[in-house]
């Protein structure tokens, strides 16, 4: 029987990957989009996505920006603020270094996150998920 790794049983997760950023691919710029993104490498600049959007971060990507989407699956490490409106699951090898905000968090032992966390009301959330992409991201009080 083959072992699977971690990023195997993310992917797997969600069967569809509509873009990869392979392991030796670095990229710089902004990041938009629909469906599920996976980063095996190095991306610089901002990330969003709106409706279902899933993000996947291996273990050893990086990601240095703001990331803005409503699903992460994280092991590897972003260097920015996290807005999470619907899932945030971060593995043993993941790290957040920036503030994060979520609505449901899951955090392995051996994840971390160097920065705040603030848990994103159900309100919240839903004015999200209505959110036109052009509205940018609510403001909360």
């Amino acid at each position: 029987m083959r072992k699977r790794n971690k990023t195997q049983e993310a992917t797997s997760e969600h069967q569809h990957i509509d873009t990869l950023i392979g392991v030796n691919s670095s990229f710089t710029g902004e990041l938009s989009f629909e469906g599920a993104v996976r980063v095996d490498g190095r991306f610089e600049g901002n990330v969003r996505s709106t409706k279902d959007g899933t993000l996947i971060i291996s273990k050893g990507a990086e990601v240095s920006g703001e990331v803005n989407v409503p699903n992460l699956i994280l092991y590897g490490l972003v260097k920015g603020n996290v807005h999470s409106c619907n899932s945030l699951k971060i593995g043993e090898t993941g790290c957040i270094v920036g503030d994060v905000e979520y609505r449901v968090i899951t955090l392995a032992e051996g994840g971390a996150v160097n920065g705040r966390c603030s848990r994103i009301s159900e309100k919240e959330s839903a004015s999200q998920k209505t959110a036109t992409p052009n509205e940018g991201v609510p403001v909360t009080a």
